[in-house]
C-alpha cells in the first residue's frame, strides 16, 4: 500500500527576467496537474490564446527538488506588458493563484 500526504503547498515572491523566472514553491507533497494564464480582462494570456490552460513542459514546468515552478520564454514570448494571473491546479484538487507582472523583459510575481 502507498501512502500520499500533503498539505497546501505554498509560493513566495519572485523578481527575474522573460528568459529566467521561476516561482518558489513549497508542494509540500503535492504535485503540478496544469496551469491557467489570465489577463485582467479575462481573456487568455500567453500561447494558444484561445485557452487559458498551457502546455505543461513547454510553458511551464515544476522542478520539485529546486521547490519551484519553472515559467519557460517560450510563454513570455506571447504574453502582453502588464498584469497576468496564473491558477495553479494540483492533483489534491488545490488551486492556488499567483499574480505576474511583466515590462519588457523584467518579471515580478507574488502569491495573490
Amino acid at each position: 500500500m502507498n501512502l500520499i500526504s500533503y498539505d497546501r503547498p505554498i509560493q513566495a515572491a519572485a523578481t527575474g527576467t522573460t528568459g529566467s523566472f521561476a516561482i518558489p514553491t513549497q508542494f509540500r507533497g503535492d504535485q503540478l496537474a496544469t496551469m491557467e494564464a489570465m489577463y485582467a480582462d479575462g481573456s487568455p494570456a500567453g500561447p494558444s490564446n484561445w485557452t487559458s490552460y498551457k502546455e505543461f513542459w513547454t510553458n511551464f514546468q515544476p522542478d520539485y527538488g529546486a521547490n519551484s515552478i519553472l515559467m519557460k520564454p517560450e510563454f513570455f514570448a506571447e504574453v502582453d506588458d502588464g498584469p497576468v494571473t496564473l491558477t495553479f491546479h494540483f492533483w489534491s484538487g488545490t488551486q492556488i493563484t499567483y499574480r505576474l507582472s511583466k515590462s519588457g523583459s523584467s518579471v515580478t510575481g507574488s502569491p495573490g
